[in-house]
């Protein structure tokens, strides 16, 4: 009973088009008035029990670093960067918009916010070399989920709060994973580009991609000190984050002066209202996991065929993909994370995965879920850019969702991609 008015009434208002932590909020809402002796003091009581953590505050900071950096304008230095890298090659733009994406990733954590700052530069200039729009803004999309992926991301973040790892091992396990989404993306777009007869892209003389490269340095060094910071012992994950946002706010007051000062209003508030949002969130969905908790719903979902096999978890493994797929394609990244990983997280560690492999397989789906139609955030970002339809969109995004299934499945079943670089760098557990 408790389950049905929880999740019925949370779908409900979800379809009525009420905002994510609205509805979490009022699922449990009702759902405490169908459990015996229980008040609604509790809400307010475990919304800010769930936002008392110290790891919670590096979020606003990643937030504001990426706004800083969008703010200082370094998209084009980095697409230069990029240039000077793959520029050369058959679909020459294509392979830059990967590549972007990928440094943009280690910057802002956000995959919205990267396909919104690569797509207004890139996605231009490939319509103009004669790239179909909704092409163009399907690969931009794909190439922008690798940035919860690569570190920093802020979906790591929350769930190494959630499930009470490293965020240094997190942060590490993401790397090869990423790079396996835009190998995998690369390589697509190699295909489709001989296919199409894509042209190549400008290729820069040796001074030029020096001076490319020079200009990029200063950049490329913020994610740098963010990992850095961590798995050396440095800094803790929120430490780190407000010393790479006082970097940031260097170059861009300073060094670049792309920044000035009467601009930091504006960035303040843009990062208070994302913050907010996603704190919003996060309150909300505490209040719903304690009372999945408390209805016990996360050992009923264990007794379910599959996902509760604990004596397969390759199988549980496969179901909880699907699972995730499908929800990604249905609901907000950010709410299925909150709802699921307390779920999950019990039921994978008995059968024997590694909590941090589990976190970044969970995090490759919901960036998937980013560009799949009806409701990825990425997807309505690069149509409300580009004034191409949904519908197209969805038919040019499915090739690049299927290439994005294999780093998936990699991820999922050779744990040592994700967790080489933890364990060599941080020592095994």
């Amino acid at each position: 009973m408790l389950s049905l008015v929880l999740f019925g009434t949370m779908l409900l208002l979800f379809a009525l088009g009420l905002p994510v932590a609205f509805s979490m909020g009022l699922a449990a809402a009702a759902a405490l008035g169908v459990m015996p002796r229980a008040t609604f003091e509790v809400i307010a009581q475990r919304m800010f029990y769930g936002l008392d953590s110290f790891l919670i505050l590096s979020v606003p900071l990643f937030v504001l670093l990426g706004e800083l950096m969008e703010s200082a304008k370094i998209t084009h230095r980095l697409v230069d960067f990029a240039a000077a890298l793959v520029g050369r090659l058959r679909g020459g733009l294509g392979h830059i918009s990967i590549v972007t994406n990928m440094v943009m990733s280690g910057i802002s954590g956000s995959g919205t916010a990267d396909a919104a700052a690569t797509g207004s530069v890139l996605i231009p200039a490939m319509t103009r070399a004669g790239y179909p729009v909704a092409f163009s803004a399907a690969l931009v999309g794909a190439s922008a989920t690798i940035g919860p992926i690569i570190p920093p991301s802020i979906i790591m973040v929350i769930y190494a709060s959630i499930a009470n790892v490293s965020i240094g091992r997190m942060f590490l396990g993401g790397v090869v994973p990423g790079l396996l989404m835009g190998g995998a993306l690369m390589v697509l777009t190699a295909y489709l580009a001989r296919r199409n007869d894509f042209p190549r892209g400008v290729s820069l003389a040796g001074r030029a991609r020096v001076e490319a490269v020079r200009r990029a340095v200063l950049v490329l060094m913020a994610p740098v000190i963010v990992i850095v910071g961590i798995v050396g012992g440095v800094f803790t994950a929120t430490e780190s984050a407000g010393v790479a946002c006082l970097y940031a706010l260097i170059l861009g007051l300073v060094v670049y002066r792309t920044v000035k000062p009467g601009d930091l209003p504006d960035i303040l508030q843009r990062t208070a209202l994302t913050t907010g949002r996603v704190m919003f969130v996060f309150a909300a969905a505490s209040i719903f996991s304690w009372i999945l908790a408390r209805g016990g719903v996360p050992a009923q979902i264990g007794e379910l065929p599959l996902i509760g096999d604990t004596s397969r978890p390759w199988l549980m493994l496969i179901a909880l993909n699907v699972l995730l797929l499908v929800l990604g394609a249905l609901m907000d990244s950010l709410a299925i994370l909150l709802i699921v990983t307390p779920i999950i997280l019990p039921i994978a560690v008995k059968a024997g995965i590694d909590p941090v492999h589990l976190g970044v397989m969970i995090s490759v789906n919901l960036s998937i879920g980013l560009v799949t139609p009806p409701v990825g955030s990425i997807m309505f970002v690069l149509c409300g850019l580009t004034r191409c339809s949904i519908a197209e969109f969805s038919r040019e995004i499915g090739i690049f969702v299927a290439v994005l299934i294999v780093p998936l499945l990699l991820t999922t079943y050779v744990p040592q991609f994700v967790l080489f670089l933890p364990d060599l760098l941080m020592g095994v557990r």
